[in-house]
């Protein structure tokens, strides 16, 4: 089934995945880890963000995608770092 949107969500979640490593300085493996993990089907962003911060050690804050590609992390409560 093709998931149908208002934008591309799997290319807002690409530049969602750069820009996330970028600000946090991880590199662009780091971002081809995300994508695999976000391929790989959490359905739940709690359980991906986790996985995220486990992964990259990071700190516990609460969310933000931004305006731009927030339908692509798909917001819940989970916490993430900024």
């Amino acid at each position: 089934m093709q998931r149908l949107a208002l934008f591309d969500l799997d290319k807002a979640f690409q530049t969602w995945a750069r820009e996330f490593t970028d600000e946090h300085d991880l590199g662009r493996e780091a971002a081809d880890w995300l994508l695999a993990l976000d391929r790989a089907g959490y359905p739940h962003r709690e359980v991906f963000f986790a996985k995220v911060r486990d992964h990259f050690a990071l700190p516990n804050r609460p969310m933000n995608c931004g305006a731009a590609t927030a339908g692509a992390c798909h917001t819940s409560s989970a916490a993430v770092p900024q």
